[in-house]
């Protein structure tokens, strides 16, 4: 779409165009969880081929830092054209997991959203589970 706007202290000839693009809505998600297990233990669980393919299915991932047991930062593309990063922060015998999501989506972001938290959730409370000794 394109808009003229005329303003007063311009010459009546000249026109300044403006230029809008239709921006695609924000996918903003943070999210943590404590997993009683060393950061060691979280990174090596979510490193296991697949598993991240799994939780985030629909973005192709990017390395953008590798901070070993400390996490990754990653861009993004896909469903979600972005940055994804897990923070491993260790705390009180064991790790916070920070998990976030920015960027913007090809879709509904609000359904998007619910999917994803809900898979992410899902996910990270089998590895939870596993590193802890239980089961469902």
């Amino acid at each position: 779409m394109t808009v003229t706007i005329f303003f007063a202290d311009v010459h009546p000839r000249r026109e300044v165009l403006v230029l809008l693009r239709h921006r695609r809505p924000m996918i903003d998600i943070v999210d943590e969880s404590y997993v009683r297990a060393e950061p060691q233990a979280v990174r090596a669980e979510l490193d296991v081929p697949g598993v991240l393919d799994g939780l985030w299915p629909g973005l192709q991932r990017q390395t953008v830092q590798d901070r070993g047991a400390k996490g990754v930062r990653w861009l993004c593309a896909g469903e979600v054209e972005g940055r994804l990063e897990i923070w491993l922060e260790a705390s009180g015998g064991g790790t916070i997991v920070h998990h976030f999501v920015h960027g913007r989506s090809q879709g509904s972001p609000a359904r998007w959203s619910k999917v994803h938290r809900r898979r992410w959730k899902q996910g990270l409370n089998q590895i939870k589970d596993r590193l802890e000794g239980r089961s469902r």
